[in-house]
């Protein structure tokens, strides 16, 4: 059975090889007739092809036959491999698009990323802007009313008669505002000189009690006769370090409203200290718990908890300052006109941040306007605005990280090659940059309201 299949094959092959060779540029084929072609035998092709293939006999008129298969051949593999190096360049130059369309896409990605972190820091800041902005208006009513009170008021009846405050139609109304602004201090100064003598007084005359019961006889307390013991008004606890006299080693307890729970703070004068670092002492790599209730000892590195922060500035409005030191004994500053945090619900963002303090000096420069309105992130809490990352792991430690930060007050401390730490390290992008780990750094909060009466 196989061998009419080898021969027609063989037939086959034969045609072509007839076909494409040309010897003397003659085609062995004979041109076809009209006449059907007769039916050969396998064993008369194979004699045909025995007869056009061999050498003819010696003659001076004739010559051998001449294929040129071969150099068909050739050009042939040439132009097969010139379409394979072409295609293989075209297939580069595809790889070579798809990979710039790619970082294309992961760059416009970013770059919509980048966008929306700026539109939030913006709309956050026109928020507090907006905010500032009703409260300067309110006080402006305030003190045109009392304005309005003092030039309606008898011209004898003015606090300084003989002074330039008590003539009225001399003075603008900026001037009227601007001494009655004096004069409203002034006042606000001496309530306070009086409300710390009262407090003083009281505390003289509690005293004085307390050892005055103790030498009545036990059997005359409470019977008929006995004089009773006046009862003196008890004053209400501090709400803040501004009442720092009545702190004991710089250590005071404070009561927000008389329905919250009190709890102690640590006061640097009339400034509540929320953190301090000096030491590799206290692990700041933590979790969402301990940095929502605190952590630390407030007589050295401590922070004072989300929870207690929110409270202390949804009860006023406070602002911010952060002092420096590094390593070689350098001190800065940085300061921000207001500071506030949201809820545990809205996962604490830092939602306040008032303009940088510039007038501060030295100046530790602004690195925390970048993170305004950005959430509390911690290494087992992701909410920064980083799509691919967490900057609380890739710092090891926790804050409100935008996209990641240019700050990192609750990083690794570096008590060694703090110069080359890099950004695990406790830095300030603005002072000594992100490579720098910093010797000590403590943030305190105070309000604003009763300062700036004090001023």
């Amino acid at each position: 059975m196989m061998r009419p299949q080898l021969e027609a094959m063989a037939i086959a092959c034969a045609c072509l090889l007839a076909a494409i060779c040309v010897c003397d540029g003659s085609s062995l084929v004979e041109p076809p007739t009209t006449q059907a072609p007769p039916t050969l035998s396998p064993a008369h092709v194979r004699s045909r092809l025995r007869t056009n293939f061999r050498a003819s006999p010696v003659s001076g008129t004739t010559t051998p036959p001449r294929c040129e298969y071969k150099e068909l051949m050739t050009n042939l593999h040439d132009r097969v491999g010139i379409l394979a190096t072409l295609d293989e360049d075209q297939r580069h130059r595809l790889e070579v698009i798809d990979k710039k369309l790619d970082q294309l896409v992961d760059s416009n990605a970013a770059r919509m990323e980048s966008l929306k972190a700026q539109q939030l820091n913006f709309q956050q800041r026109l928020d507090s802007f907006e905010h500032i902005q009703r409260l300067s208006r309110s006080t402006l009513d305030e003190l045109k009313d009392l304005s309005r009170v003092v030039r309606a008021a008898p011209q004898q009846d003015a606090p300084f008669p003989n002074s330039s405050f008590g003539n009225n139609n001399d003075l603008s109304v900026t001037d009227r505002l601007d001494a009655l602004a004096t004069l409203l201090t002034s006042t606000a100064l001496s309530v306070r000189g009086v409300q710390e003598d009262v407090l003083k007084l009281t505390q003289a005359i509690n005293r004085q009690r307390r050892l005055s019961h103790r030498r009545v006889p036990p059997n005359l307390i409470g019977q008929p006769g006995a004089a009773p013991f006046p009862a003196y008004p008890r004053l209400s606890p501090p709400t803040s370090c501004l009442q720092y006299y009545l702190s004991v080693q710089g250590i005071l307890k404070l009561q927000l409203t008389p329905e919250s729970e009190s709890f102690y703070v640590a006061c640097d004068g009339d400034w509540t200290v929320i953190l301090n670092r000096s030491s590799d002492e206290i692990n700041f790599e933590r979790g969402w718990l301990d940095y929502k209730d605190g952590f630390g000892n407030l007589a050295g590195d401590f922070f004072i908890g989300l929870n207690k922060l929110h409270a202390l500035t949804s009860s006023a409005i406070h602002e911010l300052r952060i002092v420096f030191e590094d390593f070689e004994g350098h001190v800065a500053y940085a300061g921000y006109s207001t500071f506030a945090i949201g809820s545990e619900k809205e996962l604490y963002p830092l939602s306040l941040l008032g303009p940088f303090q510039a007038d501060l000096s030295p100046s530790a420069g602004d690195s925390l306007s970048y993170h305004a309105g950005a959430k509390f992130s911690t290494v087992d809490s992701d909410n920064d605005n980083c799509v691919d990352c967490n900057c609380a792991q890739k710092h090891n430690g926790a804050g409100w990280f935008n996209n990641c930060g240019t700050s990192n007050i609750m990083g690794q401390y570096h008590q060694q090659n703090y110069a080359q730490a890099g950004e695990s390290g406790v830095f300030w992008d603005t002072f000594q940059g992100k490579d720098y780990s910093l010797k000590r750094v403590r943030m305190m909060i105070r309000p604003i309201g009763e300062e700036e009466a004090r001023r």
